[in-house]
């Protein structure tokens, strides 16, 4: 977490961003959890720095994501799951409950990431990171449609 807050931080400082404390709060998160929903980053938020306001929390979603320090995923349509950028970031999901998972591979990740290097190489483009969401039904649907 330390480290990933800490290039958060430089990244601000070099592009001469204000780090507030909201944002400062924020980043912290950011760097410290896989997923999270916007309802609880103001929760995580408030219970930092006390009353905050939220249009304050939206407006740095926007900045963070235009800076290419956040995905946003949809989920079913409906609602948004943030989580910081990584050169590799592969979901399990499932499409009954909805329940979602960071699949941890190393090994598939940088397999997959040379293949997808290689595909965009041939476009005369470099890959900076790639997203990958493998959808299913997990057991506990399974056993419950039985």
């Amino acid at each position: 977490m330390e480290n990933k807050f800490t290039e958060y931080l430089e990244l601000f400082k070099s592009k001469k961003i204000k780090l507030t404390d909201v944002r400062t709060a924020m980043l912290k998160i950011i760097a410290s959890k896989k997923h999270f929903t916007i309802n609880e980053l103001i929760s995580m938020v408030e219970k930092d720095l006390g009353s905050v306001n939220v249009m304050s929390i939206y407006n740095n979603i926007d900045l963070f994501l235009d800076l290419h320090l956040l995905f946003a995923n949809t989920i079913n349509g409906k609602q948004i799951i943030y989580e910081a950028i990584s050169p590799q970031l592969m979901h399990i999901f499932c499409d009954k409950c909805g329940f979602l998972e960071h699949l941890e591979s190393p090994s598939l990740a940088n397999e997959l990431f040379v293949r997808f290097s290689s595909i965009l190489e041939d476009k005369k483009m470099e890959l900076e990171h790639f997203k990958l969401e493998l959808h299913g039904i997990c057991n506990k649907c399974k056993e419950n449609k039985a």
